[in-house]
Formats: C-alpha cells, sequence, structure tokens
C-alpha cells in the first residue's frame, strides 16, 4: 500500500515537474555592439515573450572589433549567439558562403505577402533570390534642404535633373554654397555621389558595376564621373575643412553655409540636435533623376539581425524573427528605439513624420531599392575605392586615372574570388 503511494506521489512530483518545465520561458541571447539599441531590444523581448513565449537577454559589447571577433569565433560552433546584428549585402556575403547562417527568405515572403514590405527590400539582405538577414533598420538617402534658405531666394524643391541644376545655379550665385560634402573629415563619403550620380542615370549600370560585370573605366562610368566632376568645377560643393564630420556639417547646414545635403535619413538626429525641426527649418527631398530610369532610384542602407544556423537556439530564433518583423513587433522596436520601421504597416505615429510619405511612396511602387555603394560591392573593393574617390573630389583632373585604378582594385578582387 504504501509502496503505490510512493509511485502516485513520485508521478505526480514528475507530473508537475514536467508542467513547471513548459511553463518556463524560452531566453536567446541578442548580441550586438550598439549600446542604444539595449531598451529597444528588451522592450521586444517582454512583447515577444507574451505573445510567443521567447524571450530576449540582451548582450551587448563595447568594442565593435572585440565584438566581430566575439561573433566569428563562435559562429561554426554550438556556441553561435542565435541573434545578432551584422552588415548588410556583400559585408555577409563571407558567413553566407560559409553556410553559417539560417535562411529568412519564407518569413521575408510571408510579410512581404501581407503589404508590410516593398518585395524589392528583400534583396538587400541576401544573394541570388535568399535572404539571410532581417531587417533591423532601413534609411533611405535622400536630400536635406534648408527652408530658410529656399525661401529666400523663392526656390522650389526640384522635381526634375534641370530643376536641381537651377536651384545649385540661383544658390551659388548668392554666395550660398548648393551643396555639403567633406573627404576629408569623412573619409567614406566619397562615395555618396558617385552611386548617386550612377543610379540616376543608369540604375542598371549602378547594379552591373557593383557586381563587376561592368567595368569602373567602362566609357558609360567615365560619362557619369564627368558630370559629377562638371559640378565640382562649377563650385556646387563646400571645400574640404569647411566643416568637421558630419556633426560639422548640421551645424554649417544650421547656419546656412550650404542650402542641401545628400545624406541618410538618420541624419534627421544630427540636425535637429542643432536645433532645426522639419517643416520649420527643413526639408528632404528625393534626388531627381538624370534619366527617366533614374526617377524610380532610392538608395536604402541597413542594419541587419543574422540568425546562427548552427546555434542549438535557431528554431526559436526563427519563430522569435516572424514576431520581429510583425506589425506588432516592429511597433514596439519603433516606439522603444525612436527609429523609422522599414514595416509599412506599423502604426505611422510611430514613425518621423517626414518619413511618412517616402515610405507610402515605397510601399506603393514609386521606387526601387538599390543597396548604398559601402554595401553592394565586395569591401576589398570599397576600401581602396573610397580613397581614390576622395581624391577625385579633391582634385577633379584625376578622374580618368581614379577609374583606372578603381577598375584595377576590381579586377584584382573578382580575379582572386574566381579562382576560390
Amino acid at each position: 500500500m504504501y509502496r503505490k503511494i510512493l509511485i502516485a506521489l513520485s508521478l505526480l512530483l514528475a507530473l508537475a515537474g514536467g508542467l513547471a518545465a513548459q511553463d518556463e520561458p524560452i531566453v536567446i541571447d541578442w548580441v550586438n555592439d550598439a549600446a542604444w539599441h539595449e531598451v529597444g531590444q528588451d522592450a521586444l523581448g517582454e512583447a515577444s515573450l507574451s505573445t510567443t513565449g521567447i524571450g530576449i537577454n540582451s548582450v551587448m559589447y563595447s568594442s565593435t572589433d572585440s565584438y566581430q571577433a566575439a561573433v566569428r569565433g563562435a559562429l561554426p560552433t554550438d556556441g553561435a549567439f542565435p541573434l545578432f546584428d551584422w552588415w548588410f549585402g556583400y559585408r555577409m556575403k563571407d558567413l553566407v558562403d560559409a553556410g553559417l547562417l539560417a535562411d529568412v527568405t519564407d518569413i521575408w515572403q510571408q510579410h512581404i505577402d501581407n503589404g508590410e514590405y516593398p518585395a524589392s527590400m528583400m534583396g538587400s539582405f541576401g544573394f541570388d533570390g535568399r535572404a539571410y538577414g532581417l531587417p533591423k533598420m532601413i534609411n533611405y538617402w535622400i536630400v536635406f534642404y534648408n527652408e530658410h534658405i529656399f525661401a529666400e531666394y523663392g526656390l522650389e524643391v526640384p522635381t526634375t535633373w534641370d530643376e536641381l541644376m537651377a536651384v545649385a545655379e540661383t544658390l551659388k550665385s548668392n554666395g550660398v554654397t548648393p551643396f555639403g560634402l567633406d573627404v576629408v573629415g569623412c573619409r567614406w563619403c566619397s562615395f555618396i555621389w558617385f552611386e548617386e550620380l550612377l543610379v540616376r542615370a543608369d540604375p542598371a549600370l549602378y547594379q552591373s558595376l557593383m557586381t563587376g560585370e561592368t567595368a569602373y573605366n567602362d566609357p558609360q562610368v567615365a560619362a557619369v564621373m564627368e558630370q559629377w566632376r562638371d559640378l565640382l568645377d562649377a563650385g556646387y560643393f563646400s571645400q574640404p575643412g569647411d566643416f568637421a564630420e558630419l556633426a560639422g556639417a548640421a551645424e554649417e547646414f544650421v547656419n546656412g553655409s550650404f542650402g542641401m545635403f545628400l545624406i541618410g535619413d538618420w541624419w534627421t538626429a544630427a540636425i535637429e540636435r542643432a536645433g532645426f525641426m522639419v517643416g520649420d527649418d527643413y526639408g528632404i527631398f528625393v534626388m531627381p533623376g538624370i534619366t527617366e530610369a533614374g526617377n524610380r532610384s532610392l538608395i536604402i542602407e541597413g542594419r541587419p539581425v543574422l540568425i546562427a544556423e548552427n546555434s542549438p537556439q535557431r528554431d526559436d530564433a526563427l519563430e522569435f524573427a516572424d514576431f520581429f518583423m510583425s506589425v506588432e513587433g516592429q511597433t514596439v522596436w519603433a516606439e522603444a528605439s525612436d527609429i523609422n520601421s522599414p514595416n509599412l504597416l506599423a502604426p505611422e505615429e510611430t514613425r518621423p513624420g517626414h518619413l511618412v510619405d517616402l515610405a507610402n511612396a515605397v510601399a506603393n511602387g514609386e521606387y526601387e531599392l538599390y543597396t548604398r555603394y559601402w554595401e553592394a560591392t565586395p569591401p576589398q573593393i570599397v576600401e581602396q575605392v573610397v580613397d581614390l574617390l576622395g581624391q577625385f573630389v579633391l582634385d577633379p583632373a584625376t578622374l580618368q586615372t581614379t577609374l583606372d585604378g578603381a577598375e584595377q582594385i576590381a579586377q584584382d578582387y573578382w580575379a582572386s574570388a574566381g579562382s576560390e
């Protein structure tokens, strides 16, 4: 009798333990090197825990170098972090090629079919029609303009390339530099106008240059560079040293030193810290196309979240990824982090007002999205070509040597990549 009671009690205790174990939440690590993301990640974790039973433990690295080393070292092992931030485009391609990332194409497609993301956005987060990253942040590259300066000279927002050039000439003739640009304090900024003029003239040419199908010294690329040289020679850009990096550019923009600035929409925070508010002091527009095809081009940059293929929590991370991409998840992320969610159905009040119309235009198919140069082509090419482009800005007479040098860099890379 006592033996039966003991067995029954043991079974009840085992059953209770099993139920308790089932009730325990699943928690997965999400690592990155951006401390300001922790609040948003924690908020996402709380919302996900309530909805899916999967919570988040944010792990923050203070050094980008140590962060990259830790992630890369763990990825081939079962100690890989289930969720981690990275760089998109070609800067994650080596991880894709090594089979270290989980395929998230089906999650993307589900939310694209729901109307939450433009189909063209997925291409920036993978290769050959497959996606391996989730869009933690998306920034559109736009022109900021000083509304006070435009009003002073009776200028309207340009909708054609000729109108843009007319605005630039009016500003210059009145002693105002049309465009801010610095390649000394901001080394990487040298590619901004290179990519922009290419996608405004011929987006297909831009794409083929990024993948090595077109040479840097191809006559079509040279023609675009000649247009840039003409703008430089015309005095349409600020001089090197006029401001110190992008924070200094914001101060000069607010002070009226130049009328327009081409940059990612994340620059909003810098100019608002400097005292400007959208609608009252500044506005934005997409650069008009040099050609009709160029009118539909829009450069984007992104910060992806990746899922480690080797992590024991891979499937849990994929389940969380579906929540993260959802309207609910993106609303929480946008509100907690004060960012512009890439989810097109996220409530407008959670997104910066001046970017809502642009996001809606993207949703309506008015623009094709193109990955910015920094991530659109292999970093082994980019890191060297940006220095050549910087020299070109400083001395436009070096146009041909710039293109020839860039092509040699590209040829060397593609030849070595093809032999691997």
